[in-house]
C-alpha cells in the first residue's frame, strides 16, 4: 500500500473513542532514552530524542511530551499500517485533563517499566504559543511547533539524576490510554483513490473539498451566512416594495374627483357666509342712505362697518 494512501487516526480524548471504558489521558511519563507515545498499549518512537535540555545544578530535565504531528504505525499482530495524528487543539486538551488530575505523586517511571518508580515530578508543563518567542527556545534551546506540550521534570534524587544523564534516558515518553479517530479527509481520500468522487468541488460537513485529476488540490470552509442578517434584509425588501406597489396604484383622475367631493361643501360654505354678508352690507347702506344729513357719517359708518366685517371673515377663514 503506498504511503500516501495510508488511513489517519486522529488522537482524542473523547469519552465516545474509548474502547474499554478506560479514562482516556496520561497516567504516567516515563524517561527513556527512546522517547515514545503509548496509545492504547502501543509504544512508537516520536523522533524527540535530540530536543532535550539538561540542568546540572538544578537537576531538572526539559523536553516534550507531545507534539503536533503525524507518526507512521506499523502493528506487529497483523501489520496494518497507519498514521496517528495530533492536532495542537487535542493536546491542548490532553494538557488540561492531565494538569487536573495529576498528582504528581509516582508519575514518572523508567522505560515504561511502571514498577521503576523515578523520584521526580512534574515542575511545569506548558503549550507552546511563539515558537521563537517561547521559554523553551529562549530558555532551553529547544525548537518545537505551535501546539506542543512541553514539560520540566524536577529530579529529587542526585544520583538517580546522573542515572538518567550517563544513560541519555532523557526524553519523555507519554503512557496512557488515547483514543483514535478515523479522519475524514483520510476516508474521502480513499474515495477519491477508488473512483467514487469525480472532479470538481465536494461539500462534507462544513469542508468543500477541490479534486482535481482524481486528488484533492485544495480544502477550505463552508461559508456561513447568518440566517438573522438574510431574513431582516428580506423583510426590509418587501417592505419597501409594497410601499412601491402601493403608490404606483394611484389613478389621478380618481383622486382629483375624491378630493372635490371633499373639499366642494366646504367652498359651498364659504361662498355662502360671503354672499349673506354682502347681503347684510348693502341692506345697512340703503339704511343709512335714507337719513338726511348724515351722509358723510353714514358712509364712515358703512365704510368702518365694511372693513370690521371682511377683517371679522378674514379671521374667522383663517381659524379654520
Amino acid at each position: 500500500m503506498a504511503k500516501d494512501n495510508l488511513p489517519i487516526y486522529k488522537i482524542t480524548i473523547d469519552p465516545e473513542y474509548s474502547e474499554n471504558g478506560e479514562d482516556l489521558g496520561i497516567e504516567q511519563i516515563a524517561f527513556t532514552s527512546t522517547p515514545a507515545i503509548k496509545v492504547m498499549g502501543m509504544a512508537f518512537n516520536s523522533q524527540v530524542k535530540q530536543m532535550i535540555f539538561k540542568d546540572n545544578v538544578k537537576y531538572r530535565i526539559v523536553a516534550p511530551a507531545l507534539i503536533p504531528m503525524e507518526i507512521y504505525r506499523k502493528d506487529d499482530e497483523d501489520g496494518k499500517e497507519y498514521y496517528v495524528s495530533f492536532s495542537k487543539e487535542e493536546i491542548e486538551k490532553i494538557h488540561a485533563k492531565f494538569m487536573r488530575d495529576m498528582s504528581n505523586k509516582d508519575l514518572f517511571n523508567l522505560e515504561h517499566d511502571t514498577t521503576e518508580t523515578v523520584p521526580a515530578y512534574v515542575l511545569e508543563a506548558w503549550i507552546v504559543d511563539n515558537p521563537t518567542k517561547d521559554k523553551a527556545y529562549s530558555s532551553f534551546g529547544i525548537e518545537v511547533p505551535t501546539g506542543t506540550l512541553m514539560v520540566t521534570a524536577q529530579v529529587t534524587d542526585v544520583e538517580y539524576y546522573n542515572h538518567l544523564v550517563d544513560n541519555d534516558q532523557v526524553g519523555f515518553s507519554i503512557e496512557g490510554y488515547l483514543g483514535m479517530k478515523l479522519k475524514e479527509v483520510t476516508q474521502l481520500k480513499t474515495d477519491i483513490n477508488m473512483n467514487k468522487l469525480p472532479d470538481g468541488e465536494h461539500t462534507i460537513e462544513d469542508k468543500i473539498y477541490v479534486v482535481k485529476g482524481g486528488e484533492i488540490i485544495e480544502i477550505r470552509d463552508v461559508e456561513v451566512v447568518e440566517a438573522s442578517e438574510e431574513v431582516a434584509l428580506e423583510d426590509t425588501v418587501v417592505e419597501e416594495e409594497e410601499v412601491v406597489e402601493e403608490t404606483m396604484a394611484v389613478d389621478p383622475v380618481l383622486d382629483a374627483e375624491a378630493i372635490l367631493a371633499i373639499v366642494k361643501p366646504a367652498l359651498d360654505a364659504e361662498v355662502n357666509n360671503i354672499v349673506a354678508m354682502i347681503a347684510d352690507l348693502k341692506a345697512q347702506l340703503e339704511e343709512a342712505l335714507s337719513v338726511d344729513g348724515e351722509e358723510e357719517v353714514v358712509e364712515e359708518a358703512v365704510a368702518l362697518s365694511a372693513q370690521q366685517k371682511l377683517s371679522n371673515f378674514i379671521k374667522f377663514n383663517n381659524n379654520k
